[in-house]
């Protein structure tokens, strides 16, 4: 099971300007929770040995190697990919393959579910399984296990699973399953010392940050699952740029609070003091299970001192977060850092980025993004009441963006900033990236699509030939390097902008929030 690096960081000749890994957070901090739940699992197949393996933190050469020492023995290669790292686990697979071509190749993530038919046709020979969603992990050990009784596997109907056969594209539909919450926290150092590089990290990037702002140490950090989802994904409607692929089940989540706990509980048994809580939202997604976590804290909680208790941190949304009843139970929960994506300046800009929380009748109304606004302003004094530190996120550029909304943004960002001084403890500004699942880069491959939500929106974008050109690039393609996307992108429907024009803003904002004393990243 192998989780890759940041395609930029191995292979040559990719471009790296806004697209530094060191200047975003890192998660080669904390083991890979996913990687580690897929392993974890195929415990229960007998003969198969999982193997845990990380490269954003194992030196890329040395997982080459790994590979390439042990193909005799290796039965299936497991890639976890993320666009930014889709291409490294190419190379991966075509190494080991190199070497022994009865390794079977299995993909999984967010790229592969969102281009299933681009990956497998493009990448015949390479990958010959892709499993897409979340719902997987029963279904891909069942597979793993008849692979390793030397049977046929595709004839199974194992939920989730795609192949390319025949010049056609399978796909078995995904099934509802719980989340797998028995994790065998010792796979994470019996290939390598993983512990020590996450240690490493750690100590260099979160401790010293969180020790500055909270005056509590912290030692290990781990992502934990209790819940996964947004309340955005109820009705298929998330932000522009999100690219979660959220599979089968917009909302699933351990069964109640007891069991929620208990997932806590064997973390911190391990030695994990600083929990990653992943849910993609918190407060309005799983508000119910919170509140009940909150009412029955077990004993073993209780007689912790609060200093000693796991810190928790996560994720919420502004017009969640804007409540001070949620901030207020999120802090009692244990709850010390959110991680809050106010991602615009200007209501209009909102609007453009489908951040509002809002009735179909209401979808193209500007009236919910002036209220998303008036949320975001809200939760700092929030937080800040309730005692919690936020990580802010912003995002520079959107459809119909130009010069004026540019300056607009930029301005009400370090505004928002600066009266956030008490509640902001870092800071994230990130230049749009059309990542592939996203609305925006359904935009960038269809421009009557990115027209007609222009004219929804009232604003106006540049040469419609010209983003037809430029469209062709992306299309019928599996390998996306995002820096020439994102500045596509900016040149088809940004009238009068360029990359480095948002590149340029997002400087300016980080440069503005580092002078406020808020960490940039981290």
């Amino acid at each position: 099971m192998v989780s890759p690096p940041n395609s930029n960081t191995v292979i040559d000749g990719a471009s790296c300007t806004v697209t530094r890994p060191e200047e975003h957070t890192d998660w080669s901090d904390f083991p890979n929770l996913g990687v580690l739940t897929l392993a974890s699992a195929l415990r229960s197949v007998p003969g198969v040995e999982p193997v845990y393996l990380d490269g954003t933190v194992v030196p890329w050469s040395e997982v080459l190697t790994y590979v390439e020492d042990n193909a005799g023995d290796i039965l299936a290669l497991c890639v976890s990919a993320l666009t930014a790292t889709y291409e490294a686990g190419l190379h991966l697979c075509r190494a080991a393959k190199r070497i022994n071509d009865r390794i079977v190749t299995i993909f999984g993530n967010d790229h592969i579910t969102a281009l299933p038919r681009e990956c497998l046709s493009g990448q015949q020979g390479v990958i010959d399984y892709a499993f897409v969603g979340n719902e997987v992990v029963g279904s891909f050990v069942a597979f793993v296990a008849a692979l390793a009784q030397g049977r046929d596997p595709a004839s199974g109907g194992y939920a989730g699973l795609v192949v390319h056969r025949d010049g056609v594209l399978h796909s078995e539909p995904q099934r509802p399953e719980p989340i797998h919450t028995a994790l065998d926290y010792s796979l994470i150092n019996e290939g390598f010392d993983h512990s020590r590089l996450y240690r490493e990290n750690f100590d260099k990037r979160v401790a010293p940050t969180f020790h500055k702002l909270t005056g509590r140490h912290v030692r290990a950090g781990m992502p934990v699952e209790i819940g996964r989802g947004c309340i955005k994904f109820a009705r298929n409607d998330a932000c522009s740029f999100c690219s979660i692929q959220f599979g089968g089940l917009w909302r699933n989540s351990v069964p109640d609070a007891e069991a929620a706990w208990e997932v806590i509980r064997a973390a911190h048994d391990e030695g994990f003091d600083y929990l990653y809580l992943t849910a993609d939202e918190l407060p309005l997604t799983f508000g119910k299970l919170l509140r009940e976590m909150v009412g029955t804290p077990p004993a073993w909680w209780s007689a912790l001192p609060e200093d000693d208790r796991p810190v928790m941190v996560g994720y919420a949304r502004a017009d969640g977060l804007s409540d001070e009843r949620h901030a207020t139970m999120l802090r009692a929960l244990g709850v010390r850092q959110l991680m809050v994506g106010l991602d615009a300046g200007t209501p209009i800009s909102l609007h453009a980025m489908k951040k509002p929380l809002v009735s179909i009748r209401e979808a193209n109304s500007p009236f919910g993004a002036e209220k998303m606004f008036d949320h975001n302003v809200r939760a700092l004094k929030s937080a800040e009441n309730a005692g919690l530190l936020l990580k802010v996120g912003f995002v520079i550029g959107h459809l119909g963006m130009d010069a004026r909304l540019l300056r607009e943004n930029v301005d009400s960002m370090k505004a928002m900033l600066g009266s956030g001084v008490g509640s902001i403890a870092s800071l994230d500004v990130e230049v749009l990236s059309p990542e592939p699942g996203s609305l925006d880069f359904k935009m960038l491959l269809d421009p009557a699509m990115a027209s007609a939500r222009a004219q929804e929106l009232g604003l106006s974008l540049p040469d419609r030939d010209r983003h037809e050109e430029l469209a062709r690039r992306w299309r019928d393609t599996d390998l996306i390097d995002r820096e020439s996307a994102m500045a596509d992108y900016v040149e088809s429907v940004m009238p009068g902008l360029t990359l480095d024009d948002l590149a340029a803003a997002r400087a300016e904002v980080r440069q503005y929030g580092k002078g406020l004393g808020v960490t940039i990243g981290g």
